[in-house]
């Protein structure tokens, strides 16, 4: 949702013409001057700080917040180590099933018909098995980071709640939906060092999941 205020007024002034020269004797109405409003010798205008902390709407910017807390840190970290064994797993299987077709076209010259026939039919399968268990273990891993990303912005919202109400403020709003706003209420920074102290960084909230170890077997 967008917020912003866009407030014009025009005012317009019209005095009538008047139909004849006043006669000598008449005498000109004068306008009275608009009197000046009353100067105040102490009055200043709040600065950004005193208007934010009576700021109605308060914003953060959800990616940071998740991304620089401690619990996002560790979720980051865990997430690249996760996909580097997933890869590293899908690189070592990728090899083995490669020498094993390259194998079984050697011996396609030497086998019967009926054997090699087997043989390839077995290997295909097993390959596609292989396939779809190590598609399973991306979008395993991709399902916890949501599941886990999803987590921890529930656990902050009693975090939020208690700074908001702190702020006196009605709303927290995602920065980058609005238009522009004062980086006096952008409580990104504050909200992280809150949610280090009270929530941590969520270890075992969300389980990881055991990715599927694939292990080929020889062609016979």
């Amino acid at each position: 949702m967008r917020v912003w205020g866009l407030m014009a007024g025009l005012a317009f002034l019209a005095l009538p013409a008047l139909a004849q020269e006043p006669l000598a004797d008449e005498a000109v109405p004068q306008v009275p001057p608009i009197a000046a409003p009353p100067v105040l010798p102490n009055a200043t205008l709040p600065g950004p700080g005193e208007m934010a902390d009576s700021a109605p709407i308060l914003t953060l910017d959800q990616d940071v917040l998740y991304l620089t807390s401690a619990w996002g840190l560790r979720a980051q970290d865990r997430l690249e180590a996760e996909g580097a064994l997933i890869a590293e797993e899908n690189d070592r299987l990728t090899q083995l099933l490669s020498a094993e077709e390259a194998q079984l076209t050697e011996q396609r010259a030497t086998l019967p018909a009926d054997r090699f026939r087997q043989l390839a039919e077995s290997f295909d399968l097993r390959a596609t098995r292989i396939r779809r268990e190590r598609a399973e273990a991306v979008q395993n891993l991709n399902a916890w980071a949501e599941a886990d990303r999803a987590a921890f912005f529930r656990a902050a919202l009693p975090v939020m709640g208690q700074i908001m109400q702190d702020r006196g403020a009605v709303a927290v709003l995602d920065r980058r939906t609005i238009f522009v706003s004062l980086d006096a209420i952008d409580v990104t920074e504050q909200l992280v060092a809150a949610l280090n102290d009270r929530i941590g960084d969520g270890e075992g909230v969300i389980p990881l999941p055991a990715p599927p170890v694939s292990e080929p077997e020889p062609a016979r």
